[in-house]
């Protein structure tokens, strides 16, 4: 054990890199918009020094690109190219397999682990038909995670307010979001951490940069 108590907030990209996010220019959102992240959380010490960082990359499977890793210690994020479906159901699997593995590993090195943080990247159009099932089981794990979801355009709001747990946004037309995305998860990363002693773990959001529509509570 080497932990020796100290807190750690532990967030999960999910990435979707189907083919239709070629066209729609997710990927390329996608792609911009990690290393944008990456940069602004090492410009942030409070965050760095309790963040590690996981990339699950989903199409007609679903796989870690990134295990957890120290944010303090990744020196890029991997990108995600486009191509097959879009099987969210794999995709909530991978990621219940991961939050759970990664949590029982740094608990038993004696750190404690703020409820992990994910952010979910889609056009927001499932191929598999039972995805649902496989988003319950993970919101019914002992570890259940926060979830944003984020869509690039075309993507359908009410499916995102399905899988979101605390806020769904869209980029809008035009606007360039990486920016965006580093802006919301910078803000994430310091809420949590400031919100787990003042509020008892209720995470309070700022509201979004420009450019990004709030698509209203989850369902």
């Amino acid at each position: 054990m080497n932990g020796n108590g100290q807190e750690l907030l532990v967030f999960y990209i999910v990435c979707d890199e189907s083919g239709s996010m070629g066209p729609n220019g997710g990927v390329d959102t996608i792609n911009q918009s990690l290393p944008e992240l990456h940069e602004t959380l090492a410009e942030d010490p409070l965050v760095i020094d309790k963040t590690r960082i996981s990339i699950i990359a989903f199409s007609n499977d679903a796989s870690v690109t990134l295990p957890l890793t120290q944010a303090a210690e990744v020196t890029a994020l991997p990108g995600v190219t486009a191509g097959g479906g879009t099987n969210y159901g794999a995709a909530f699997s991978a990621l219940e397999t991961a939050i759970a593995t990664d949590i029982d590993s740094l608990k038993a090195d004696g750190y404690r682990v703020y409820r992990p943080c994910v952010f979910f990247m889609s056009d927001g159009q499932p191929t598999d038909k039972r995805w649902e099932e496989r988003y319950e089981s993970l919101m019914q794990h002992r570890y259940r995670p926060h979830i944003l979801a984020f869509g690039v355009e075309q993507a359908r709001p009410d499916t995102l307010r399905k899988i979101a747990t605390l806020k769904a946004y869209m980029a809008a037309d035009g606007v360039a979001a990486g920016p965006a995305l580093a802006s919301i998860m910078n803000a994430i990363g310091q809420t949590v951490v400031a919100s787990a002693s003042q509020t008892g773990g209720q995470i309070v959001l700022p509201p979004p940069p420009p450019g990004i529509v709030d698509l209203g509570d989850p369902l």
